[in-house]
């Protein structure tokens, strides 16, 4: 589990063990979900489909006819099935999508909003059904189309309104992760002019949520302090989280290195960046 977020993995065993222990006597306990370029997002109701914690927003998966991964609690066994269909918000039509081996969906190839619905069948129960909000985007499905997402970009601001972007350094989204060389100087990155004190904040460019954070604030020559290290872990995903203990306490140059845990089990990212204090 390392650099997975710990508390979103807590809530997701709860629910699976909740659903183990109750799913004979009560199959509205059954739970099922998608992983894509999303993360990994149980479903919801066809009224109410499962979406982007905060903020609501649909989930994209970044291209046509992407490849998501279903799974399901209690899992799969001999005798039971699964069937996926997306209805088009646009035009209001429906099509069955493609399932491989119980576990494979190939998500729309049309662009726009769909709400998918799984249909689990099971001998002994009632048909389940879990439903999603997805955002099709018209990008060509292809696996070199996967690897040519962005990476999430960051920014430290302070309540005083500056606001500088991050380095980014070694990190995984959803399954892609890269590795970085040394530290730079430090005088190659843009500094971020703060009071002593001032509390900070740090932004992500696509509005991503986060379960987690750990950071370090290292004084550098001239600065007379100590290093400070601090964390926090949420109980619901946040976004913009305050970096609670790592203000600088003293006037002078400071780096601060920031780990952020995504949201909806999409993986982790170091940034890299330099403050002045006055």
């Amino acid at each position: 589990m390392d650099h997975r977020s710990a508390a979103i993995v807590v809530v997701l065993c709860a629910l699976l063990a909740s659903a183990t222990t109750n799913a004979a006597e009560a199959p509205d306990q059954e739970i099922a979900w998608l992983s894509g370029t999303f993360g990994t997002v149980v479903g919801g109701d066809q009224e109410n489909p499962a979406t982007a914690a905060p903020d609501a927003r649909p989930l994209d998966t970044w291209m046509r006819s992407a490849p998501l991964e279903f799974g399901a609690q209690p899992p799969l066994s001999e005798g039971d099935s699964v069937t996926f269909e997306a209805t088009s918000l646009e035009d209001d039509q429906t099509i069955e999508l493609a399932l491989a081996e119980q576990r494979w969906v190939t998500a729309p190839d049309a662009p726009g909003l769909h709400r998918v619905v799984a249909t689990i069948m099971r001998p002994t129960l009632e048909p389940t059904r879990h439903a999603w909000l997805l955002d099709v985007p018209d990008r060509p499905g292809s696996w070199e189309v996967l690897l040519e997402r962005p990476a999430i970009e960051g920014s430290l601001v302070g309540i005083t309104g500056g606001s500088v972007s991050g380095l980014r350094g070694r990190g995984c989204l959803t399954g892609f992760c890269q590795e970085v060389g040394y530290r730079p100087p430090v005088d190659v990155l843009e500094p971020l002019a703060v009071r002593v004190g001032e509390p900070l904040a740090l932004e992500l460019s696509d509005g991503s949520a986060v379960v987690g954070w750990e950071g370090r604030l290292e004084p550098q020559s001239g600065t007379a302090s100590e290093t400070r290290l601090a964390e926090a872990a949420f109980d619901k995903p946040v976004a913009g989280p305050a970096l609670v203990g790592l203000e600088p306490d003293v006037a002078g140059e400071w780096l601060l290195e920031v780990r952020v845990d995504y949201d909806r089990e999409r993986g982790w990212q170091w940034y890299l960046f330099r403050l002045v204090a006055e």
